[in-house]
């Protein structure tokens, strides 16, 4: 189940995108966070921006996004020590089918940075700014440098980014996994089956997995639980 459009071998590449939530508001653990976010069946973009133009006054809201990683399912540690050992991963195909896709990471005082920030100027001095077209485009494109060529130093191509502008909605149908700590997986299908028996909410019976867990051990959940990012459900 690893790999990239039916091909296992591909395992630097995977056919899902994985949004993990982290300590803080609105209820301080990652695991509520998790929950409120299944719970409401939406993924609410932060206050902060991404992309090109997020500074600009009049399109700043534009560019907020839901982000998401496309690091493969058992690589994903490095995310999991930034964020927490909580996710929920969806297939691409359905990311895509809402408007989502992965950025585009560009060099800063870079032929393309140049002519990116020409066409950002350009549609600033429209006499409509905030109807531009350019402007969905603009949250998908990062601009990375470091100190030594540029004013500050940012780097995150290591993400593997995907973003959604602005509200992600979704149904329990459409996410493909969940990750938590394995001695809690019991415990969240137990809490879904009571959702749905008491009609308390939705349960999501897609696979769940430890991103601890080795290739192997991802690899058989996802096969056991029959996690297939060409069966699910895509708009």
């Amino acid at each position: 189940m690893l790999g990239y459009q039916a091909n296992p071998q591909w395992r630097d590449m995977s056919d899902f995108v994985v949004h993990f939530t982290k300590p803080g508001p609105p209820f301080g653990d990652a695991y509520q966070n998790m929950m409120n976010i299944l719970g409401t069946r939406t993924l609410i973009p932060g206050a902060e921006g991404f992309g090109l133009a997020r500074r600009e006054a009049v399109v700043a809201e534009r560019h907020r996004s839901v982000c998401f990683s496309e690091i493969p399912l058992d690589q994903l540690k490095r995310l999991v020590h930034r964020r927490s050992l909580y996710g929920i991963g969806f297939s691409k195909s359905f990311v895509l089918s809402q408007g989502g896709g992965p950025v585009w990471y560009v060099q800063y005082a870079s032929p393309a940075h140049r002519a990116l920030k020409h066409q950002v100027d350009a549609a600033l001095a429209t006499p409509e700014p905030e109807q531009h077209p350019l402007w969905s485009m603009t949250p998908f494109v990062d601009v990375q440098g470091d100190t030594h060529n540029a004013p500050y130093s940012y780097r995150f191509d290591w993400e593997r980014e995907w973003r959604v502008p602005g509200l992600l909605r979704f149904t329990e149908y459409d996410v493909a996994v969940l990750f938590l700590p394995e001695e809690q997986h019991s415990i969240a299908r137990d809490f879904f089956a009571w959702a749905v028996r008491e009609k308390a909410g939705p349960g999501y019976f897609c696979p769940c997995l430890d991103p601890l867990w080795s290739a192997e051990q991802i690899s058989d959940a996802l096969a056991r639980q029959g996690a297939n990012p060409a069966r699910l459900k895509t708009g």
